[in-house]
């Protein structure tokens, strides 16, 4: 570690931040909150569209650190209290209820329409001091040794360049200052498709389960169905891309085929019709090689993906901008381009990461579906789930050791019947 030169004095900003959805904006505002200058550097114009609409309980502790809750308090947004997991044939449900898991802190969390929740933070980020440049689409990066130079093309299609003691790169599933290093590497066996839209009228839980997000299984995929408000759903088609491509059909054809073969699903969608026309995503898990080095932190999406199934990637995408952002305080503090705490932030963004990856992998398995479907809350398994599944990624000791039994008898399903054997589909 080398202090840095007299040269970097002249460094216009402490951080820019490449990209203004959560990450970005959770990374801008923690840093304006320790008095430094931030410069936020979005391609988009806001408000604009983005899937991932379902938030985890554990999102309010940085909603609340980030003095933003008062204001989603008021947006209106959807409450979720629970979460529902269905098998596609209708054999079987697991509902898991955020209010009564005993490792879990948070009750509930809200179903967001990502247009209006993103904007929300950014326009935050703003009255937090940020300098936010939207329409700004980064074209180069250059570190040097006091500061980091990037020069971006601005709305009005003249190109920049702006100074910065350090880079936060939240540029999401694009990967800006990775995919330049070439480091991203995609989870072997998990290339996915997803196919999504808005719809109105579906069939979704009411009463106490009123704000429930659906999660259905089929055999080699699933769907999500989220209710963004009264009447307006998000429904999502994941599959293999190999799947996808093997039908020869359009997008649109698959996501209407895949409803009308999934009972639990068809029957939600007797009234159903689309709101906009669907989009699609592919081949969006993935792992970087590096989430640090000298001046460079990457954040949210920009630090990895994983399947959403469980949505946990608006949580881990604040997170990991709250975590990443006081790393770089640190360093701004030390006058160091690099610290043990930024080398800190990679490895438990890692676990984070790691933790729902866990899940994801073994959801697709017949072992592991055949003991999350048939739950027993002996010795209170299901309650150390629910913490996770609400967004906790610090688990105590007692929700630990019980999330490890759970996982060695879903792998113990494999060879002896430790639950009744099911058809998944």
């Amino acid at each position: 570690m080398s202090a840095l030169p007299d040269s970097a004095s002249s460094a216009v900003w402490d951080a820019l931040i490449i990209g203004g959805g959560p990450a970005g904006s959770t990374a801008a505002t923690t840093l304006a909150q320790a008095g430094r200058r931030v410069l936020v550097l979005e391609k988009e114009t806001f408000p604009r569209f983005h899937v991932g609409e379902s938030l985890l309980p554990y999102n309010r502790r940085i909603f609340e650190d980030l003095g933003v809750w008062p204001k989603l308090a008021a947006a209106g947004f959807m409450r979720k209290r629970g979460a529902q997991f269905l098998m596609g044939n209708g054999s079987h449900k697991v509902r898991i209820d955020f209010s009564q898991g005993s490792f879990t802190a948070y009750p509930e969390a809200i179903q967001v329409e990502r247009s209006k929740f993103d904007d929300l933070l950014l326009q935050h980020s703003r009255i937090c001091g940020v300098e936010v440049r939207e329409g700004a689409l980064v074209l180069e990066h250059r570190v040097g040794p006091g500061d980091v130079t990037v020069r971006y093309r601005g709305a009005d299609g003249v190109e920049q360049e702006e100074r910065a003691r350090f880079l936060i790169d939240a540029s999401g599933l694009s990967n800006f200052t990775a995919n330049r290093k070439e480091i991203r590497r995609y989870y072997p066996g998990h290339k996915k498709v997803a196919v999504f839209g808005h719809f109105a009228d579906v069939d979704m839980p009411q009463g106490e389960e009123y704000g429930d997000i659906l999660i259905v299984r089929r055999e080699n995929s699933w769907f999500w169905m989220i209710p963004l408000e009264a009447g307006k759903t998000s429904v999502g088609l994941v599959m293999d891309r190999v799947d996808f491509q093997a039908q020869g059909k359009d997008f649109a054809a698959i996501h209407r085929a895949a409803i009308e073969s999934t009972p639990e699903v068809r029957q939600r969608f007797t009234r159903a019709r689309g709101m906009n026309p669907l989009s699609v995503v592919t081949d969006f898990s993935y792992r970087n090689d590096s989430l640090v080095e000298p001046r460079i932190v990457r954040v949210g999406d920009a630090s990895g993906f994983i399947d959403p199934i469980f949505s946990s990637g608006v949580m881990l995408a604040m997170t990991s901008g709250q975590h990443g952002a006081r790393t770089v305080v640190e360093a701004l503090e030390r006058g160091v381009a690099f610290t043990p705490g930024m080398q800190a932030y990679e490895r438990a963004t890692r676990r984070r990461i790691g933790q729902y990856w866990e899940f994801i992998e073994n959801f697709y398995r017949q072992s592991f579906a055949e003991i999350f479907f048939q739950p027993h809350n002996k010795p209170r398994m299901v309650c150390a789930i629910n913490a996770v599944l609400a967004g906790c990624t610090s688990l105590s000791f007692g929700a630990w050791w019980r999330l490890r039994l759970f996982f060695l008898l879903a792998w113990l399903n494999k060879f002896i019947p430790v639950a009744r054997r099911i058809e998944v589909s």
